[in-house]
């Protein structure tokens, strides 16, 4: 049985696990997607899900067609979305390792194509992004995640252009701001998921401390350390969730 929710999985793909039953390729108006729908197979559920980066992780999160993504995956009737993202840990609370679940976000990257507006006969339209995560569904992967044990904290995502890591003193910026996390995918995907009408909400998984973070031991030897251990628990998270939907 598949339903109406489909899963964006960024860094880690490859951890998760995932029983790939299908792939269903796709063009759009707005070019190539970053890969097939994958029909996966999870909690007794066939999901559709989408590789952000690639299947063979080879797209930079800056030249990613966030656009070609949400279109293909609406298209293929999801209603509903999840985001899985990589994150580094800013707050003191949160561990490589562990999940967080954003409730903001703030957008510093630029040169991405952020809407859909005027292009493929869709209309100009300013959509309400007071609350860029829906909070239904939000709140069903916040409940799944605390069910679970795997939830850390809650909080701001800021999200950077990359590739490259940031600078400890850029960092220090995203915290002066309230930013909790960082990360370099949230954004546009969640403007764009609101403008097609879709819910869409982010299980962040910190694989890292972020630069100049009490405690690191070095980004890229965190992600080999705490890579997998996170996304075991973004699994975990998941089929509690989608076992309940």
């Amino acid at each position: 049985m598949r339903n109406d929710l489909a899963l964006i999985v960024g860094s880690g793909f490859e951890h998760l696990g995932f029983e790939v039953l299908q792939r269903s390729p796709g063009k759009t108006p707005f070019g190539e997607p970053s890969s097939p729908v994958l029909t996966v197979a999870l909690a007794g559920r066939q999901v559709l899900c989408l590789a952000r980066h690639g299947e063979t992780h080879s797209i930079a999160p800056h030249a990613v067609n966030y656009r070609a993504n949400l279109w293909l995956l609406q298209q293929h009737g999801i209603a509903r979305c999840i985001g899985i993202n990589a994150v580094g840990a800013i707050s003191a609370g949160l561990e490589p390792g562990q999940l967080a679940i954003p409730d903001q976000l703030i957008d510093y990257t630029w040169g991405r194509p952020q809407t859909f507006a005027g292009e493929a006969g869709r209309p100009l339209a300013h959509v309400d992004f007071t609350e860029p995560f829906d909070p239904v569904l939000r709140a069903a992967l916040v409940d799944a995640a605390i069910a679970t044990g795997c939830l850390s904290v809650r909080g701001t995502y800021g999200v950077t252009q990359g590739p490259r890591l940031e600078t400890a003193a850029e960092i220090a910026r995203l915290e002066r701001d309230g930013c909790a996390m960082v990360g370099m995918t949230a954004m546009p995907e969640a403007g764009l998921a609101r403008e097609l009408g879709v819910a869409y909400a982010v299980c962040a998984a910190a694989v890292n401390r972020a630069a100049g973070r009490p405690g690191s031991s070095g980004i890229h030897a965190e992600l080999e350390i705490h890579g997998a251990a996170a996304m075991a628990r973004v699994r975990t998270c998941l089929e509690y969730l989608i076992g309940r939907l």
